[in-house]
């Protein structure tokens, strides 16, 4: 390894090109007032003034180190090739000032600075050179970011902004931060400080040609960066894991990515085709995007990694050290090479995908609204497996319609949610033990005991349905979930198609403030719907009469007195007396309001019979485990 300290002068201007090697993260620097954009800003435009203030004395600015290493044997002739290791982001950004730079002299027709800028963009061609197109730049940027880069190089800035307008620039020509590229926001913030600070230094009398020259002499001469090459027994993967520069820290998904190539490398593996043939979809804004899954709102990648490492190990990961998590899983498989192993990635890369966006009337889309629905990505992994690995579509169905039975009867019956990650390993472990998925699942989860992991037996969910509190436990997007599909179990043909679920809201038949308009199965009237609020009144409440009050405040929350309403009809139910309530309800188009406005009298008893019905079709829709023979 060799260390010298260099100006930009000597390590911009040789015949050379800094390539980016397709592990690295694409450009993160920032724009915003506290990020390195604004702080390289301020650094060279003291630069330039330390030139055009003579009584001040050029200091050198060390900006940094980048770490290279040179392919051995490279043919005569063509551009010499240094891999970055590390500071991909530095030269990347020096190559983006001299751009800035160019594009201000050209709008002062300042010909010969456009000439000079130009010597350290793009290598003089010749004869030599193997691929011209290619080896012109000096710059060769991941995949990711070429395209752009080439486009900023190669065009006048009115250019490039024309071809991103609406996209990224407004008709005006003012930039749109949300979803523009961190490479052309930097370009485009140089740019205009640029032009900013021409126009401000030629206001208080310095010639603009002498503004230019300054910024570019300050920025070649007076910005020093450590050079440091590799020799052929420094490992440079490692190198780059440990390091983290002066910017943005590298997410797990860099660590990730970073591994991946490495190892293809020494596999003797095209990185180059790797990348476009496979690792390319994962460059997609979708993975970047952060979203919550529990209590962790990660990028998306790291949440697939979590789970593919899961579904593939059946056995739980630490998502807080899922790179190293990664990297274990991938040693132990040993696959025969990473394309192979990013097939499997893959794989499960669009069934997450698929679970994200798929419409609810598929399998996939039932079992994604369900797990939305309880918020429970800790099945991702078991039914990431489910959908890679179990072809047959009517034995993936029964799997994921039994996960959702699981999930249903326990929310039901009040059971923990605590253990579930352990659980989920233990479905993965069980499906996949025997080319039989469904029948391994079914007989694992029927072995199940405990209140942590058994499946609630058909008596177990009536039971539920009929004295649990339901509107006070569960929570209301689970408790809709369940009505609706009771509702959808209740109608007949000609209900089906007409009638839509999506706006309604849940409402009590009788309401909790029912002791105004809803007297006791003894005909009496309470003054109030708890014996408790009756002491704190200072009213007395006789035995028999606390035993009917606390009877009714056990039902009111059953499942049994619950239906679903639209939203405009709901505040005019209230806490109206039967007869009105029965009324509205009569003219519903619901199958669960027309069973209940038959009855005469709404009563506990009423509650209770309903709630045998309501725990009639659950357990039928829920099935519970059943053992192919």
């Amino acid at each position: 390894m060799d260390a010298k300290a260099h100006d930009l002068n000597f390590v911009l201007g040789q015949r050379q090109q800094w390539v980016v090697p397709v592990y690295q993260r694409h450009y993160e620097w920032e724009t915003d007032a506290d990020k390195q954009i604004p702080k390289l800003w301020d650094d060279l435009r003291d630069k330039a003034v330390e030139r055009l203030e003579e009584d001040r004395t050029p200091l050198p600015h060390y900006f940094g180190a980048i770490i290279y290493a040179e392919p051995s044997k490279q043919a005569f002739g063509v551009v010499p090739l240094r891999f970055l290791v590390d500071g991909q982001q530095r030269i990347t950004t020096f190559q983006i000032v001299l751009a800035a730079i160019r594009e201000a002299a050209r709008k002062l027709d300042i010909k010969h600075l456009i000439e000079v800028a130009n010597t350290y963009l793009f290598n003089d061609e010749n004869k030599g050179m193997k691929d011209a197109e290619k080896e012109r730049f000096k710059l060769w940027p991941s995949a990711y970011d070429r395209d752009l880069f080439q486009k900023i190089a190669t065009e006048e800035y009115a250019e490039v902004v024309a071809s991103f307008t609406p996209r990224y620039f407004h008709g005006t020509g003012r930039v749109k931060k949300g979803g523009t590229p961190k490479l052309l926001l930097a370009y485009h913030h140089l740019h205009t400080e640029i032009a900013s600070f021409v126009a401000d230094r030629v206001e208080v009398g310095d010639d603009a040609e002498a503004v230019l020259g300054a910024l570019l002499e300050g920025f070649l001469a007076g910005f020093q960066i450590v050079i440091i090459q590799l020799d052929e027994n420094d490992d440079a993967q490692e190198i780059f894991a440990s390091l983290n520069g002066l910017g943005k820290p590298l997410a797990p998904f860099d660590l990730i990515r970073n591994s991946v190539f490495h190892r293809a490398r020494k596999l003797g593996e095209d990185d180059e085709k790797l990348f476009d043939g496979r690792w390319k979809l994962f460059e997609e804004p979708f993975w970047s995007d952060e979203v919550r899954q529990g209590r962790l709102k990660r990028a998306r990648a790291d949440h697939l990694i979590a789970h593919t490492v899961v579904a593939e190990t059946a056995r739980d990961a630490n998502i807080g050290k899922i790179a190293t998590e990664y990297q274990h899983y991938a040693r132990d498989r040993a696959f025969p090479t990473v394309a192979e192993e990013l097939d499997v990635l893959i794989s499960h890369a669009k069934n997450y995908r698929l679970l994200e966006e798929a419409k609810e009337g598929s399998n996939v889309g039932r079992i994604s609204n369900v797990l939305k629905t309880w918020d429970l990505s800790t099945f991702h992994p078991f039914v990431l497996w489910v959908l890679s690995y179990v072809p047959d579509e009517s034995e993936l169905r029964k799997i994921l319609e039994l996960l959702e039975s699981y999930l249903v009867r326990r929310e039901l019956c009040g059971l923990t949610t605590k253990n579930y990650n352990k659980v989920t390993t233990s479905f993965i472990r069980a499906a996949k033990s025997t080319p039989d998925a469904f029948n391994a699942f079914s007989k694992h989860m029927a072995s199940m005991t405990g209140d942590i992991s058994r499946m609630p037996t058909d008596a177990q969910v009536k039971e539920a349905v009929l004295r649990r509190k339901a509107y006070a436990l569960i929570p209301t997007p689970r408790l809709r979930f369940i009505l609706q599909n009771v509702e959808y179990d209740l109608r007949d043909k000609f209900d089906e198609v007409t009638v839509s679920t999506s706006n309604l809201t849940i409402e009590h038949l009788m309401p909790r403030k029912w002791a105004e308009h809803w007297p006791l199965s003894d005909g009496s009237n309470a003054s109030h719907e708890s014996s408790f609020e009756a002491m704190i009144a200072g009213v007395p409440m006789d035995d028999a009469m606390k035993a009917l009050v606390e009877t009714r405040a056990q039902a009111v929350d059953t499942i049994g007195n619950l239906t679903l309403i639209t939203g405009s009809l709901n505040p005019s139910l209230g806490n109206a007396g039967w007869v009105k309530k029965r009324e509205k309800l009569s003219g519903s188009l619901l199958a669960l309001n027309r069973m209940v406005a038959k009855v005469e009298d709404w009563t506990e008893k009423s509650i209770e019979a309903r709630a045998g019905a309501i725990g009639d079709v659950i357990v039928t829709r829920w099935d519970a485990p059943t053992i192919d023979e």
